[in-house]
């Protein structure tokens, strides 16, 4: 853990001495906020909230505490975590182009701009789904990520029920940036669709997409992800972010064949969570649940 946290302060360290000296740095953090957090992610949360209401997987009540808990957890990542993503991501593209700067192609002048900008997405899409196994298959990173996968009552929210240091596992997602950038930068709008995306899997919702959902993850598809208890002897399964056909090609893909929801958590709670406690302990839970990864000794180990 401390190896992941001194690695992600370094290249934060790296981003803002970058950032600061091009003079750039308060622009930075404003546009990439504006990407990540901005108006039209949090329009997209609220219709898919009021759809939960109209359609739930599950019913919950509106203000359930683990709708408000990672309503919280939204917040702390608008306000806080997306500047510090910036600058950690801004430092690893700057080590890759210092290391590693025959990844970085010329510009192509034949591949015309929309099918470079797809590629990048799908490039995106492919490095995520990797990471994502990446934090089920490693100890430590699954550390971080079992505070994700500790939600029982999930929702549109729980997007954002990640600790702040599980970001940096997906750095790599910069890559096919840094591969294919140079024949032009995407565009923030872009970004944006494929943000806005990547919160639709977690809605409390039945949706499977029809035909789409073989392609496309749906809430039902990636509900099997979250289930408490394995599937089957392939452990978790469905680590798709946007595109299914990453978890087909390595065959971990399950798809939705049941009408009654299954339930989601980690068997046993081997995180802290907040239906156990009353109003008052849920700021406290949440302490835990951010400590806990650097404990000696963490309940998560073993569970993933």
């Amino acid at each position: 853990m401390l190896v992941v946290a001194s690695a992600a302060a370094w290249l934060g360290w790296t981003g803002l001495r970058t950032l600061s000296k091009g003079g750039g740095l308060w622009h930075s953090l404003a546009t990439d906020r504006a990407t990540m957090a901005g108006p039209a992610l949090f329009v997209v949360v609220a219709a898919v909230f009021l759809a939960e209401r109209r359609w739930p997987a599950v019913r919950r009540p509106a203000l359930a505490r683990a709708h408000v808990v990672d309503a919280g957890y939204l917040a702390l990542f608008a306000i806080a975590v997306a500047p510090l993503v910036t600058l950690v991501s801004s430092g690893f593209a700057v080590t890759v182009e210092r290391y590693a700067h025959f990844l970085v192609l010329r510009r192509l002048p034949v591949v015309p701009r929309l099918v470079v900008v797809g590629l990048i997405l799908v490039g995106i899409d492919a490095m995520n789904w990797l990471a994502h196994v990446a934090n089920h298959r490693s100890a430590a990173l699954w550390r971080l990520h079992a505070l994700h996968h500790s939600q029982e009552d999930m929702s549109v929210f729980t997007t954002f029920r990640t600790h702040p240091l599980a970001h940096a596992s997906y750095l790599p997602t910069l890559v096919p940036v840094l591969i294919l950038g140079a024949s032009g930068p995407v565009p923030a709008a872009a970004l944006v669709v494929y943000g806005c995306l990547v919160t639709l899997p977690h809605a409390n919702l039945r949706w499977r997409f029809g035909p789409l959902g073989r392609i496309v993850v749906s809430p039902a598809y990636h509900r099997l992800h979250h289930a408490r208890t394995a599937l089957d002897d392939r452990g978790a399964v469905n680590f798709g972010f946007v595109l299914v056909c990453w978890d087909r090609l390595a065959r971990l893909a399950a798809l939705p064949d049941q009408e009654a929801p299954i339930p989601t958590g980690i068997a046993g709670r081997p995180v802290p969570v907040e239906q156990t406690v009353a109003w008052s302990g849920a700021a406290g839970v949440v302490l835990a649940q951010l400590a806990q990864p650097f404990r000696a000794r963490a309940a998560t180990d073993g569970h993933s």
